[in-house]
């Protein structure tokens, strides 16, 4: 293939500007895309928990649904800004936090998608070596293979994939639903109770579930018109709530049958043969979705790496990066995969403080202080009107950060104040308070007061 024809497969932006010239497509390929990323093993495995903590399956199923359906609000204005900025979504806030500022929301993303990317993989290793008898190390390594080769051709297929791929598993899940309706019974699903503390844990997995997205969203939706904006928010705010709540639900559901195993092992008991094909489909699902954390990864890599070299993304580069971002997976997922598991659970839930406040802080800028009033170039320019470090915003961003530890209780820490509200953790609703008040209020003082605080060294 030669060079011309790889043009027109393999992606060539990462970080740049998307001119209008180059947007293209249609924002009802966001369904399919947002919808697919959560048909997989973690969301069903994530609505079992809220039974195992001992919620009945009703309550479970109406804080699974009011927390996606306030987190997936937040996800999808983040996927509303691609069509009306046409870059990638950390790099816009280079606004917020200046153009050498950004690089530290640009670091803590990239170090989720390595933890999500690594835990995807192991998952998908473990679903092939347990149903094809392949070693460990090997099925991870095989099932990285497709992973790369999407991220390689980038956002134009992923899309395309993810389609097909959604009305593959909408099947799959409805196969698996009527099988669970069947042997589910009405005692089953009674058994627990109610307990303020565990709902609000289970609203709180459910609603940052959701708000984990935010760094990915914008990266597919900047290949749109601005005017799409509108239909980019419906059809991510529909594709992933949807998605993610069914089969929550489905896995709390799921729970309550599985008594002394585990629920994929509960998945394969359902339906005989069918249910260990259900199951190694379940879990091979992971590759392409795990291609969005490959992917995403390249893109913070290729941006950070923009804010000291000049350069023009291309083929060579892409492949490289996708190859060693890879690589890091690999090594990652294979050394000591049981505990690494664990490990990088608490890992990412120690993310989410950072992940809350960047959420808040961009929104916050983009929406109700800015109202979409930025030049685009200006993203890219070291000395454009954003400054090179907003020492204020990253106050107020460690600031917040900071004030969500006494409320954690995330079982590795327990803050002072989670222990006299009986443990309960809103870390993540103090998060937002802190984040969104300073934020707000200092913007506003600063605008009125013309004072401006930033660091142009």
């Amino acid at each position: 293939m030669n060079e011309k024809n790889n043009k027109s497969v393999i992606e060539q932006k990462s970080y740049e500007f998307i001119s209008l010239e180059e947007r293209q497509g249609n924002p009802k390929q966001l369904f399919f895309t947002w919808f697919g990323a959560n048909t997989h093993a973690l969301p069903i495995v994530t609505g079992a928990l809220a039974i195992t903590i001992g919620l009945d399956f009703w309550w479970a199923s109406l804080a699974i649904l009011l927390g996606h359906g306030i987190g997936a609000v937040v996800m999808a204005l983040h996927s509303a800004q691609g069509p009306r900025l046409g870059i990638p979504q950390v790099i816009q806030s280079r606004a917020q936090f200046g153009y050498f500022g950004v690089i530290v929301p640009l670091l803590i993303v990239f170090t989720m998608y390595i933890g999500y990317g690594a835990s995807n993989t192991i998952i998908t290793g473990q679903g092939i070596h347990e149903s094809l008898g392949i070693n460990l190390n090997l099925s991870i390594t095989l099932s990285l293979l497709p992973m790369v080769l999407f991220a390689i051709y980038g956002q134009k297929l992923i899309q395309n994939a993810m389609k097909y791929y959604t009305m593959i598993y909408i099947v799959i899940f409805i196969v698996l639903s009527l099988l669970v309706i069947k042997n589910v019974s009405l005692e089953m699903l009674n058994h627990g109770s109610f307990s303020f503390k565990q709902f609000f844990l289970v609203l709180s997995i459910s609603v940052t579930w959701q708000i984990t997205y935010g760094p990915y969203v914008s990266d597919y939706s900047r290949y749109f018109h601005p005017e799409q904006a509108k239909k980019t928010f419906v059809n991510t705010y529909i594709g992933s709530f949807i998605s993610s709540a069914w089969l929550m639900i489905l896995g709390a559901a799921i729970g309550c049958m599985a008594v002394n195993g585990t629920v994929m092992s509960q998945i394969k008991d359902l339906g005989g043969n069918l249910g260990f094909v259900l199951s190694f489909l379940i879990a091979i699902g992971l590759m392409l979705v795990n291609s969005l954390n490959i992917y995403g990864a390249c893109i913070v890599a290729l941006s950070i790496a923009s804010n000291f070299i000049k350069f023009k993304t291309t083929i060579k580069l892409r492949i490289f990066t996708t190859i060693v971002v890879g690589v890091i997976l690999a090594v990652a997922a294979t050394i000591g995969a049981g505990n690494f598991m664990v490990n990088i659970q608490n890992y990412l839930s120690f993310v989410l403080f950072f992940i809350v406040p960047w959420s808040v802080i961009n929104l916050t800028d983009f929406y109700l202080l800015r109202r979409n009033s930025y030049d685009p170039e200006s993203f890219l320019r070291k000395n454009g009107s954003f400054g090179k470090l907003r020492i204020s915003s990253l106050v107020i961003y460690l600031l917040s950060v900071a004030s969500q530890v006494p409320f954690v209780n995330n079982g590795v820490y327990q803050g002072a104040i989670s222990k006299h509200l009986g443990g309960l953790d809103v870390a993540w609703v103090i998060g937002v308070f802190i984040s969104f008040s300073l934020y707000y209020c200092f913007e506003k003082f600063k605008k009125e007061s013309n004072v401006e605080l930033t660091n142009d060294m």
